[in-house]
């Protein structure tokens, strides 16, 4: 993305998968914010720490992950597992708490409640949203989306992506000035965002949906967006795609130079129920050498994957499924 805003003529194509546009801003809010919740939800060991991991166990993915598909699988025209039309999507958590004790089949209502919360986005008290929310997917059963949400840990120490690599970068990085002590517990969703300004107006690329001067030089922009991406959200690349269509002239005129195809139960660039193995490189080197513009693109589930082995789908572009 910073190649097509900043040196637009350095590149003809240009293909990407999950792009960060507001990394040092809006999705790490959203990993404090999910954090935060999650750990609210968890419970203590005997010291009185609370267990990231086990704010929701395997079963209780797997359970969500169930529901996402009864609700939402068929909106697409194929009851196989995969939601291919997110924004149709209908999921309601509520349906899944527990009328009575705790069971396989039921979540608590602060389960209910957790993900109410994370998926529908990051706000400050007034109200105002700090970043898109996610798509409900039943990759949120798959071992990429724990990874970054909730970690394996056992302990009072959290491992997971938000928890470490996300705090860290924070605190070193996104932070103006440097906050070595910060824990991402600690997030105010009030005054820290302000904290992040700075860094974001270097770093982040949410802000140029336009991409004039890479339109005028005739490149070709291609973007590849897992829909159970937990760490950057698909709808942030739907919402920036429609901006761009908005600034150039309609859908219809944007697509002869720039498409989005969106990955259906993949998480963060690979993993999860999905048919995440497709040759992103051969379609841009099509539409710029030989004029082929990319309206589907061919994608299996990789080898030995436990989703679906041996299934082939197309990636279609946005907003086609």
């Amino acid at each position: 993305m910073m190649s097509a805003q900043r040196y637009p003529s350095y590149f003809d194509g240009i293909a990407i998968c999950a792009p960060a546009m507001s990394v040092s801003s809006g999705a790490t809010i959203a990993a404090a914010w999910d954090t935060q919740t999650y750990l609210s939800i968890a419970p203590a060991n005997a010291e009185g720490q609370r267990i990231l991991s086990q704010a929701l166990s395997e079963s209780d993915l797997a359970l969500v992950a169930r529901s996402i598909m009864t609700a939402c699988d068929a909106a697409d025209g194929a009851a196989d597992g995969m939601v291919l039309r997110p924004e149709a999507c209908r999921f309601e958590p509520k349906r899944l708490q527990c009328v009575a004790a705790k069971d396989a089949g039921c979540l608590t209502a602060a389960q209910v409640a957790a993900l109410e919360r994370t998926f529908a986005g990051p706000r400050d008290s007034s109200g105002r949203t700090l970043y898109v929310g996610q798509a409900w997917d039943p990759g949120i059963a798959a071992p990429g989306w724990r990874q970054w949400k909730l970690g394996s840990s056992q302990t009072g120490s959290p491992n997971a992506a938000n928890t470490t690599l996300m705090s860290g970068a924070l605190a070193y990085e996104f932070f103006t000035p440097a906050d070595p002590a910060f824990a991402i517990t600690q997030f105010n969703f009030d005054r820290d965002p302000a904290r992040m300004d700075a860094f974001s107006s270097v770093y982040d690329t949410h802000r140029d949906a336009t991409l004039a001067e890479f339109r005028k030089h005739g490149g070709k922009l291609l973007i590849f967006h897992g829909t159970a991406d937990p760490i950057f959200s698909a709808l942030e690349s739907i919402d920036y795609y429609q901006r761009l269509t908005r600034n150039n002239g309609g859908a219809q005129a944007t697509s002869t130079w720039a498409r989005l195809f969106l990955v259906p139960g993949m998480n963060h660039c690979a993993g999860g129920p999905a048919t995440d193995s497709f040759d992103g490189l051969a379609a841009i080197v099509g539409w710029v050498e030989k004029g082929a513009a990319p309206s589907r693109i061919d994608a299996s589930a990789r080898p030995g994957t436990m989703y679906f082995p041996g299934r082939t789908r197309p990636l279609c572009a946005h907003p086609s499924y």
